[in-house]
């Protein structure tokens, strides 16, 4: 490789790229992929090129190649799963972080890597109200899930005299997690990968409002501990990915007080409730959870990929992932692969840090209030509308709902009419938002988490709803 080349065609490919970024914090309305799957492989489909092209025309391709292929999740009319939108500083220091491309793992490597990372994780348990000591950056919530859970077993293997990163899970005794029905998947990857396998864990009954019955929790509890099994970890779940629900975590951290079990909180997005007064109440008891794992490409709107997990006990967090190696020379701060899976890791809590730098607490707080507002504005255009109802309760920042002509019942015809409504919305590109299976059938389902979402985004979305299913059902 020519590097005087490169230095030459590197300057046109930063001015060029300068103009694209600002298209990119400057997105369009449209929400929704709207190229079928057979013409975007194709644009992609080639050969592996056996000369390189000019630096400064490899990101026209690949914007022109993506073209009607990407959902529009930095703007204010994505609706779905639970996505906020890039913030402008997390999206710039996130590209400044790849250009100086630390390795964070290692303290000598990236000094002031590691200590941005370590006082962003302290304001992050400040933020949340969750008095940690420690914590660690991840890839999102599934390895902060990952992370969190390897502790917890680290810690009941002690409880039983037994070290597992010596010994295994194998010598482990027969335990049993519990969480409950509403469980997200992430969970059971973690516990799939940490080789405690899905199975150990009991799907505890969920009430009218998605929540965990802690009632039926302690009869969980009694009936392995009868049957010669350990109860070893609870999983509460602050908000739903389904519905926004919250278990009571207050009282299930009573429950594992008395019975001496770890509290895990999957706070993916929930734990940022209590940054709004109504909400605050649903994550009562945060704070006596034992881990406490949460995405920052959520609510703190940074770009996806960041998650970050909290403890109360330091040293077992470290304990945990700890090891050396000769090539591992310790420097005079703390090295992060000793809290974590990973040994080199990039710089992910930097697009964290800027996000929280141009918000601040009260700017992160207006964002969660003004979303869970704008929610239950949605909610309303729901139950105003003669042909939507809802379908969940909607206490937080996702509705679920769905249309529903005069006449029709419940069954399988009213579920693939709200599915081909879904999915002709998607189709059309103006809004994006996803479908949800609860008990009561296939429904439309909407999560505000962005901040560029406003009242004109939330009518448009019902507006197309609307549209879609008129034309659908008189079909």
């Amino acid at each position: 490789m020519d590097a005087v080349k490169v230095e030459t065609e590197l300057d046109a490919a930063v001015r060029d790229f300068a103009e694209r970024f600002r298209i990119a914090l400057d997105p369009p309305e449209l929400a929704g992929a709207t190229v079928d799957h057979a013409e975007l492989a194709a644009r992609f489909d080639e050969a592996l090129p056996e000369r390189g092209m000019p630096l400064e025309l490899i990101l026209g391709e690949l914007e022109a190649k993506s073209t009607g292929g990407l959902a529009g999740g930095t703007g204010g009319r994505y609706f779905g799963y639970v996505t906020g939108g890039s913030l402008p500083a997390a999206a710039i220091v996130e590209a400044w972080t790849a250009a100086v491309d630390q390795n964070v793992g290692m303290w000598p490597l990236g000094p002031a890597a590691v200590e941005l990372e370590l006082v962003t994780l302290r304001w992050l348990g400040e933020l949340l109200g969750y008095p940690s000591e420690s914590g660690y950056f991840g890839s999102g919530a599934t390895m902060a899930n990952t992370v969190g859970l390897a502790v917890a077993r680290r810690w009941f293997g002690r409880k039983h005299g037994v070290d597992v990163s010596e010994q295994g899970v194998r010598a482990l005794p027969e335990l049993g997690v519990y969480g409950s029905a509403e469980l997200h998947l992430s969970d059971l990857k973690a516990l799939r990968t940490l080789g405690l396998g899905s199975g150990c864990v009991r799907a505890i009954p969920i009430d009218d409002r998605y929540a965990m019955r802690v009632v039926q929790l302690r009869e969980a509890i009694e009936r392995d501990r009868d049957a010669g099994v350990e109860p070893a970890i609870v999983i509460a779940q602050a908000g739903s990915v389904n519905t926004g629900a919250c278990d009571p975590i207050a009282a299930i951290a009573d429950v594992c007080a008395e019975h001496d079990l770890w509290l895990h909180v999957d706070g993916a997005f929930g734990a940022f409730f209590g940054l709004w007064e109504p909400a605050r109440p649903l994550v009562a008891g945060i704070e006596r959870a034992d881990s406490l794992a949460v995405d920052a490409h959520k609510w703190l709107n940074v770009p996806n990929g960041v998650g970050f997990v909290l403890f109360r006990d330091a040293e077992l967090h470290r304990e945990t992932f700890a090891g050396g190696a000769g090539y591992l020379t310790p420097g005079a701060g703390r090295n992060l692969h000793e809290l974590g899976i990973e040994a080199s890791r990039s710089w992910r809590g930097a697009c964290v840090w800027a996000a929280l730098k141009q918000q601040g607490r009260e700017g992160i707080a207006e964002l969660v209030s003004r979303c869970c507002e704008l929610a239950q504005e949605l909610a309303a255009l729901v139950e105003e509308s003669p042909r939507l109802e809802l379908t969940a309760p909607a206490p937080t920042n996702i509705v679920c709902f769905r249309y529903r002509p005069e006449g029709w019942t419940d069954g399988e015809e009213l579920d693939t009419l709200n599915r081909r409504i879904q999915a002709e919305v998607a189709a059309a590109g103006e809004v994006f938002h996803t479908g949800v299976e609860l008990d009561k059938g296939f429904c439309q389902r909407a999560a505000l988490v962005s901040w560029r979402t406003t009242p004109d985004d939330v009518h448009a979305l019902v507006s197309a709803i609307e549209r879609a299913g008129d034309g659908l059902a008189s079909a």
